[in-house]
């Protein structure tokens, strides 16, 4: 896969006749001459105004080209997707595909919504690409599913760009979140005691004294960045920032869920049973949140947290820093 974009300007189907485009779309459907500089202010712009759903619309329809935009994900043609799909066909193995097709029709099962937008068939064709095209010694983990279920609900009019977008996610961002043993996954569910430890002590102790490690709780909310947890519209809306400031922020998401729901897991005899299924997403208050955190954060941590997602050496700096600073 390509990495890297010369332009910011989107292709010309984006043009829709009949809709007044708002600030962020009039910017990146005009040229851009310095591709830093331009997304660094795109970056503010999604922090400062976000995307909106125009009067008419049920999702965001300029989404998918911002998500490529942030990514550098090249435009991926129909015909290149077909050779993929091709070599798919001819190549995967019918274990494979099998393990594919036990995720699929679970995936956001209870969102009605969603299902109506985004067919089936298209996740399987997706993710068997997927399988196909990324070295990862394993081809499909379970839950890859719900990571490409906002990217396809998002490039509803285009299947190869959901490909392209998820390909580089787990490609480039978060390629140790897919290996075999899941170790990006452990590594950041670890950052989340350690980041609960230093923002919330007290509720940390309290989880702790119920066994409640990070392990148990959020697997499923480090490995989906939280798109296991509804409702879809607040996880486009994290995902935008994700996209824009980097997926590592994720693990501060996650401790902000918690703390926003600190007084009710404090009151109760058993935190799992209000953890199970976290609440329901509140994007406005976790970014806010997740943002105060930083400052508080040792530089050295808040670097493994950047890279946990890629870099193969944080699992074993990690336990360097958690002796040093005496972390249980």
């Amino acid at each position: 896969m390509k990495d890297g974009t010369n332009a910011m300007t989107p292709p010309s189907n984006m043009q829709m006749k009949g809709r007044k485009k708002d600030s962020i779309e009039q910017f990146i459907s005009s040229p851009q001459l310095f591709l830093e500089n331009s997304l660094s202010q795109l970056r503010y712009m999604i922090l400062i105004e976000g995307l909106s759903i125009p009067p008419g619309y049920d999702l965001c329809p300029y989404r998918s080209y911002v998500w490529s935009i942030l990514c550098r994900v090249p435009t991926f043609s129909t015909d290149m997707y077909r050779e993929i799909m091709d070599d798919t066909v001819d190549n995967l193995s019918p274990e494979l595909y099998q393990k594919i097709k036990n995720d699929t029709f679970r995936t956001l099962m209870n969102d009605k919504n969603f299902h109506q937008k985004v067919l089936e068939h298209s996740l399987v064709r997706i993710l068997s690409a997927i399988a196909m095209t990324v070295d990862n010694k394993v081809g499909y983990v379970q839950g890859m599913n719900v990571l490409l279920a906002p990217i396809a609900y998002a490039c509803q009019k285009s299947e190869p760009q959901a490909f392209a977008i998820l390909h580089h996610l787990i490609t480039k961002q978060i390629p140790q979140y897919i290996t075999p043993n899941l170790d990006g996954v452990h590594a950041g569910l670890s950052l989340v005691d350690v980041v609960l430890t230093i923002i919330d002590p007290v509720l940390s102790e309290y989880l702790d004294s119920k066994f409640l490690k990070a392990e148990i709780y959020a697997f499923p909310s480090v490995l989906t960045l939280c798109a296991c947890t509804p409702p879809l519209q607040s996880v486009l809306k994290l995902w935008d920032f994700l996209f824009a400031y980097g997926t590592h922020m994720n693990i501060l998401f996650i401790v902000a869920q918690l703390i926003s729901h600190r007084s009710v897991l404090l009151k109760s005899q058993q935190p799992m049973k209000i953890l199970r299924n976290f609440p329901p997403l509140e994007e406005s208050e976790i970014i806010k949140l997740s943002l105060s955190f930083i400052p508080e954060l040792p530089k050295p941590l808040y670097d493994l947290i950047t890279r946990h997602g890629f870099d193969p050496n944080v699992p074993n700096e990690l336990k360097l820093f958690l002796i040093e600073n005496k972390y249980n």
